[in-house]
């Protein structure tokens, strides 16, 4: 990915087509509920009510995100969009949970199934939105990395299988099923949500927690750094994912005979093809002389590699 490629503003662009979309749906949902008294097109339509939640979370925790560093917030306002994730997946738990217990009412008191066909429609006609939404959120995540966006996403997604699920049900009930069909699902829908909630939450809080990005990205920084003739080892490499920032720190030895000029301008080009590499970084390195790399960070167990 090249840096004229990374714009973060397609972050927005993906949050206000999510809200667009998920708002048709909740109107077409409302109504097929209302005429077919089925428990799981209730789940679906929960499960759109807390879309639009979200996504409208998600859209002002995007736009925060974006506001430039400021003399209260040094490291700029990327980890909010960690904190909207982790309410995303409070609220996929709150919707779990409502939906298990309507489930049980329909156990103890079976309601009538109606207008089968009108809910199969409405459940086809979301799964086509959802595909376009989902076609839309792809294409601008190429753009921006946002947590916000992923974690909509991956959401999303489960919106295919609860509507298939939704339909299911539906066309059991046109060819005769027991009653029990109905809430059986929406028990099934309800522990799906529960089970997309739990990655959901530790991808924020890894993101709070500043856990470490990957191996990968810490072996690519190092094969960087390694190409260069004039560098002679790296340590203290330490990555963290601040929304759609990704903050790369490291310390890189040189010959202690380099002038600060020579030794400014590697660290310049490592930046530079850091950036290359990784659009969305902050880079920040600093230099030791080769055999003395010693400092007060070493002292934390671990760091020191």
């Amino acid at each position: 990915m090249s840096t004229q490629e990374h714009d973060p503003k397609y972050a927005l662009i993906a949050s206000a087509f999510a809200i667009g979309t998920v708002s048709v749906l909740i109107v077409l949902k409302v109504v097929a509920y209302v005429l077919s008294g089925s428990a799981v097109m209730l789940g679906s339509l929960a499960d759109s009510v807390v879309d639009i939640s979200i996504s409208l979370m998600m859209l002002g925790a995007v736009r925060y995100s974006l506001k430039p560093a400021d003399a209260q917030h040094r490291h700029g306002h990327g980890k909010i969009e960690g904190v909207a994730a982790l309410f995303q997946s409070a609220f996929l738990c709150a919707a779990g949970l409502f939906i298990t217990f309507e489930a049980f009412i329909h156990f103890i008191n079976p309601r009538e199934i109606a207008h089968e066909a009108l809910g199969v429609v409405v459940s086809l006609t979301a799964i086509g939105l959802t595909f376009v939404l989902l076609s839309v959120q792809k294409y601008c995540l190429k753009k921006a990395p946002s947590l916000a966006i992923e974690a909509d996403a991956a959401h999303y997604k489960t919106d295919i299988f609860l509507n298939i699920a939704v339909m299911a049900v539906l066309g059991s009930y046109y060819f005769g099923a027991p009653f029990w069909i109905d809430p059986l699902v929406a028990l099934g829908v309800a522990i799906y949500f529960f089970w997309e909630a739990f990655p959901i939450g530790m991808k924020s809080l890894d993101m709070l927690l500043d856990k470490e990005v990957s191996e990968g990205l810490r072996k690519k920084v190092e094969e960087i750094v390694a190409r260069h003739s004039e560098t002679h080892g790296i340590h203290d490499l330490r990555t963290r994912q601040s929304g759609m920032t990704l903050h790369i720190s490291f310390d890189v030895e040189m010959n202690p005979d380099m002038t600060l000029c020579q030794s400014h301008n590697v660290v310049r080009e490592l930046e530079h093809e850091i950036t290359a590499v990784y659009p969305n970084a902050e880079v920040l390195i600093h230099v030791d002389p080769q055999g003395d790399t010693e400092d007060s960070r070493h002292k934390v167990a671990g760091v020191h590699h």
